[in-house]
């Protein structure tokens, strides 16, 4: 079937990177911590949905059917208030879960159409990891992220 002028077709932004240089290892049951993400990313295309990529590596074989969850934290939302910094007793916005395969080799994985949250144009969001795996996640993992959006064919 061929695509038709002003079809509705995915558009895609440029693909960022927000995790920094050298994360740090997360542990079993725990968060990655603020230092290990880019807080400033702003969704300047105001996007409504987004594909995320992490790499992982684990240093023991994860759990089989595991899963590395992924959550928002909205930052200068209301004049420069954020929201609270993801805790043992706190999670932000649930975007969803990378299944982690039980490997120990790197491992790229996908969770594709994501919702992003926003409250205004712009909307800086900061992201964070909980690590449900069974073993502790190598330092080094990393996280991007592309915004997209419909828009129709040319």
């Amino acid at each position: 079937m061929a695509i038709g002028t002003d079809d509705a077709i995915f558009k895609y932004g440029t693909q960022d990177k927000i995790s920094v240089a050298s994360t740090a290892s997360v542990a079993d049951a725990a968060k990655s911590i603020a230092g290990d993400v880019d807080s400033t990313w702003a969704n300047t295309d105001d996007a409504p949905i987004g594909t995320f990529v992490f790499e992982a590596t684990f240093g023991t074989a994860p759990d089989t059917r595991s899963a590395v969850s992924l959550f928002a934290r909205l930052l200068d939302f209301q004049s420069t208030n954020d929201m609270p910094i993801p805790d043992a007793n706190y999670d932000g916005i649930y975007l969803g879960a990378f299944v982690v395969d039980n490997v120990t080799s790197a491992q790229f994985l996908v969770l594709a159409d994501v919702p992003l949250p926003s409250v205004e144009t712009s909307q800086v969001i900061e992201f964070y990891i909980e690590n449900n795996c069974g073993q502790t996640l190598s330092a080094g993992w990393d996280l991007w992220v592309t915004p997209k959006t419909y828009g129709g064919a040319a």
